[in-house]
């Protein structure tokens, strides 16, 4: 089966999986799509825009996805590059005289792509990220990057908002338009995205899922954050979008495909450019956040904005993308990203089978999800064969291949571990076939709606 056959199959349990997460997580909503060689192999949203309203979240509503930004500023400045109207050597100051005189003006493009400028992430005053004042105008911007630097250029990379307004900034002198006017020209109008682009449109602040901020304490409610326009930032932070057009405007960045950049640019920005050690080890390229889940290699960038948590990657061979977006600060965008191109592995990388299932039992007589006081776990079929798994974190931590022995007999795969390793499921049925109960290492499991019902809970909606 290929990829593409392989993720459809797989959507209705990505969603299931994911909606366990999202509700458990107390996030107000979570949008996602997956695509495979620039086909939607997955779509879909789970829970509310709002909570203060309950309106239901969908597949159209807008997300601000913030640092997604850099990514396309990026590409734009190897659109000029391309068109021989820019240089990676060229410094900021040759494109911005009034850099003149500050450390900015020596920085090259190069540099601020890779965020080796070691100027500052935001500027002196950067409460606009708290909504405490607007997003600096242009001349605010300029007179911000013309403080100190933090660190000589090249020496750390040193992530950099104040460094992607100045590249946007630069497209506007390189190409003689408009940053916005440049991005609808040669990026989403190419690719034919309606649905996203560089700042909101205040006539589109309707279909904008509302951010809600983070929680300090558990039980503390969550406040519906306003909506807030990124001026002169827009290159760094202000983009809006769906997943689906995000992921779409992703995939055109695998290799062989021509829309946006060639090849030859695509590796430039691919490569990587910098060794990032916190908080966790990666790297970064020339717009791209650069990591590698089980081998796969994976490019793309995360979001942070007043509300809203995102983050998409592509595997730029197979051309997997999946993109992931949160309505609250503390959203797991991330965490569930890499996961979810973890399932898609897991599902697409059968290991080989001693032995094979019984013939004539069908996969879905055992399929579920299961509930015990401990905790709950799924049976669920993966690529046409029966595995055991936790619906949280790294899918790889808690899979078990299961060998189906008959119609009420399950026997996981030998290894070493914790728990009842190597002892079987036994299946108790009714008389209609349906599953009442699993026992395994001794203790037994029920269907979940089942359990809740045993022990007093309400009902499923």
């Amino acid at each position: 089966m290929s990829l593409l056959d392989s993720v459809r199959t797989l959507a209705p349990y990505l969603t299931s999986w994911l909606e366990f997460q999202r509700d458990l997580a107390r996030v107000p909503g979570v949008q996602v799509a997956v695509r495979v060689g620039g086909e939607l192999a997955a779509s879909f949203a789970l829970g509310v825009a709002n909570e203060a309203t309950g309106e239901a979240l969908t597949t159209r509503h807008l997300f601000r996805i913030a640092s997604h930004s850099k990514t396309f500023t990026a590409t734009g400045i190897f659109q000029l590059v391309e068109a021989g109207a820019v240089r990676l050597d060229d410094t900021a100051g040759r494109w911005l005289p009034e850099l003149e005189g500050s450390p900015a003006a020596g920085l090259t493009v190069r540099e601020l792509l890779g965020h080796q400028s070691g100027i500052n992430r935001d500027g002196a005053d950067s409460d606009y990220w708290q909504q405490l004042h607007a997003f600096p105008e242009r001349d605010v911007l300029i007179e911000l990057c013309r403080a100190e630097a933090v660190f000589a250029p090249n020496v750390y990379f040193k992530y950099s908002n104040m460094g992607y307004s100045l590249l946007g900034l630069i497209i506007e002198a390189a190409s003689g338009q408009s940053y916005e006017d440049f991005v609808a020209r040669h990026i989403t109008g190419p690719l034919g995205l309606a649905n996203v682009g560089p700042e909101l449109p205040a006539r589109r602040e309707p279909e904008l899922a509302a951010g809600h901020s983070g929680r300090l304490l558990g039980n503390d409610a969550r406040r519906v954050l306003p909506s807030t326009d990124t001026r002169a930032m827009a290159a760094a932070t202000g983009f809006y979008g769906t997943a689906e057009d995000v992921s779409a405007y992703l995939a055109a960045h695998t290799l062989g495909r021509t829309e946006l950049l060639s090849d030859a640019s695509k590796r430039m920005m691919q490569r990587k450019e910098s060794e990032v050690t916190r908080p966790s080890r990666r790297w970064y390229g020339l717009g791209f956040i650069i990591d590698e889940v089980g081998g796969r290699p994976l490019l793309g960038h995360s979001g942070g904005f007043p509300g809203h948590i995102t983050q998409s990657w592509l595997d730029p061979k197979s051309g997997l993308s999946v993109s992931v977006l949160t309505n609250c600060l503390g959203g797991p965008a991330t965490e569930w990203a890499t996961n979810l191109v973890k399932l898609i592995d897991v599902a697409t990388t059968a290991p080989e089978r001693k032995e094979a299932d019984a013939p004539g039992v069908p996969l879905d007589s055992f399929t579920g999800r299961y509930a015990t006081d401990w905790g709950v776990f799924d049976l669920v079929e993966l690529g046409g064969r029966l595995v055991s798994l936790v619906p949280l974190g790294d899918p790889a931590l808690s899979i078990t291949e299961l060998t189906v022995r008959d119609t009420d007999t399950l026997v996981p795969a030998a290894e070493a571990g914790f728990g009842a390793v190597g002892e079987p499921f036994r299946v108790q049925r009714d008389a209609a076939g349906r599953v009442e109960w699993v026992r395994q290492g001794g203790g037994r499991a029920w269907p979940f709606a089942a359990y809740r019902e045993r022990v007093g809970l309400p009902p499923l909606a």
